[in-house]
């Protein structure tokens, strides 16, 4: 059996590895990047909770941080601090990351060939040369293109925007996040420790407001920061759709970015897409793709549940925030998940404000 796997990021990467482990099938993964983990656009920030979820680990050498708290902040600069036993996650450096998770795929005899654009004639020739073609080609796919299958809904595609600056001020064991109208209008924006006195401060909107993200970006930054130099700035595209009813066209398999397996609530996706590409590999070596849905039917459920919360938080005025954060202080966690938590906190907020409740409550049933 061949398989081919467009993409080499940890979504392709993580299927790649599962087929190679599990199989001598033969494994190819192809990319554009001249390098593995070349120009990384990406926060870096994962959970213990989906790490563990999920089941991986990242290597010591590829931690940049170790995230104690996280702390989410009102329009009013009122803050819940949200903080465990336990560390809540780490920040990654994604280009050692991705290749340690490309030399497992090597040193299990995969091919990683890169520098490669691939475009839908190359793969109307691979369809009759791979028995298996996995997409992992992140939210632009040129394998859904290929496809035909339709683009994301402009409200359900944010653009980020981050730049790595240098503060020397800043705990290197937070993480940050603040929503508010004149901050990041539908979405919100970071801040992550990168290590060694670095930061990675950005946001997200949707793409029909990316005409605004820089100037939104700038003023948070003249906001909240005062002395810094900036080392370098990214841009990326991050689906924040619903999860499809299924990943599979055929012989195709589309994973991470590419499906989406994104949260649409935070636009986290490592965690995400080492779980959907472990599935679909796994599903490979088994001979039945179908295998494939039903093993991620609990991201598809998660995920939709925080669709339906990011639908709610965005509809929220500044002051509904204002009062969400207020209703969150003294607020006991029962999970490490960010996620789970805000569901909680806003369903306890409904619960006590009946005029959102009867705004929002289409969202949450």
């Amino acid at each position: 059996m061949k398989v081919l796997v467009i993409g080499c990021g940890p979504a392709g990467l993580a299927c790649a590895e599962k087929i190679l482990a599990l199989t001598e099938f033969e494994v190819t993964v192809v990319d554009k990047k001249s390098r593995v983990g070349e120009n990384p656009r990406c926060a870096g920030g994962i959970s213990r909770y989906m790490m563990e979820k999920v089941g991986f680990s990242v290597p010591k050498s590829c931690i940049v941080a170790n995230l104690k708290r996280v702390r989410i902040y009102a329009p009013n600069m009122d803050y819940w601090e949200f903080k465990g036993d336990k560390d809540y996650g780490y920040v990654l450096n994604r280009e050692l990351f991705e290749q340690a998770m490309a030399e497992k795929v090597e040193g299990l005899g995969g091919k990683i060939v890169l520098g490669h654009l691939v475009s839908t004639k190359d793969l109307e020739f691979w369809q009759s040369q791979y028995n298996y073609i996995v997409g992992a080609d992140g939210p632009v796919s040129v394998v859904r293109q290929w496809l035909g299958l339709p683009n994301f809904s402009g409200g359900d595609v944010h653009l980020g925007v981050q730049k790595t600056i240098t503060m020397d001020s800043y705990p290197q064991d937070t993480a940050e996040l603040y929503f508010g109208e004149n901050v990041a209008s539908e979405g919100y924006a970071w801040i992550f420790p990168g290590g060694n006195s670095l930061v990675r401060i950005g946001l997200g909107v949707p793409v029909w407001r990316g005409w605004r993200v820089h100037q939104f970006l700038d003023n948070f930054i003249e906001r909240n920061v005062y002395d810094h130099r900036e080392i370098n700035s990214i841009a990326k595209q991050i689906p924040t759709a619903k999860m499809p009813e299924t990943g599979v066209y055929g012989k195709v398999v589309l994973v991470g970015d590419a499906l989406p397996s994104t949260d649409p609530l935070t636009g986290g996706g490592v965690c995400q897409g080492i779980a959907s590409g472990q599935a679909a590999g796994r599903a490979i070596t088994e001979g039945h793709l179908g295998n494939y849905d039903r093993s991620i039917n609990w991201l598809r459920k998660q995920n939709n549940r925080r669709y339906r919360l990011k639908q709610v938080l965005y509809s929220f005025s500044d002051q509904d925030f204002n009062k969400l954060i207020e209703v969150m202080h003294g607020f006991k966690p029962k999970t490490m998940s960010i996620g789970a938590e805000l569901r909680r906190a806003v369903i306890r907020l409904l619960l006590r404000k009946p005029r959102l409740a009867r705004k929002f409550f289409k969202y949450l049933h």
